[in-house]
C-alpha cells in the first residue's frame, strides 16, 4: 500500500536523511498507521533507503525525490496453517 512519494528538501535538489524522515512519519500519521518503536534502520546499512518498522510490518521508501513510500505488511500464519512441506523446511533450519 502506497501512501505518499518523497519531495526534495528545502533549498535542495536531493532528500536529506533528516527532512526524508520527517516526511515519512508525517505520512504515516496522515495514513493513520501506528509506528512501532520510531527509530529507523541505520543509514550506513543501506544508504539508500528508509526502513521504519510499524505495527503489522515496516514502511520503506528509497531516498530520493519522487520515492514511494510504501507500507509493506508482515504475513503471519499459525503452525496449524502449514503444509508439511513448509514445516518440514522451518524443522530442517534447525
Amino acid at each position: 500500500m502506497n501512501i505518499g512519494t518523497l519531495k526534495t528538501s528545502p533549498n535542495s535538489s536531493v532528500v536529506s536523511w533528516q527532512d526524508g524522515k520527517r516526511q515519512i512519519r508525517a505520512a504515516a500519521k496522515k495514513a493513520g498507521i501506528a509506528l512501532a518503536g520510531g527509530t529507523f534502520r541505520q543509514r550506513k546499512e543501506n544508504r539508500g533507503e528508509y526502513v521504519l518498522g510499524c505495527d503489522g510490518g515496516s514502511i520503506r521508501a528509497a531516498r530520493k525525490p519522487g520515492g514511494v513510500i510504501s507500507v509493506h505488511r508482515a504475513k503471519t500464519i499459525s503452525v496449524e496453517h502449514l503444509s508439511s512441506e513448509q514445516l518440514a523446511a522451518i524443522l530442517a533450519q534447525g
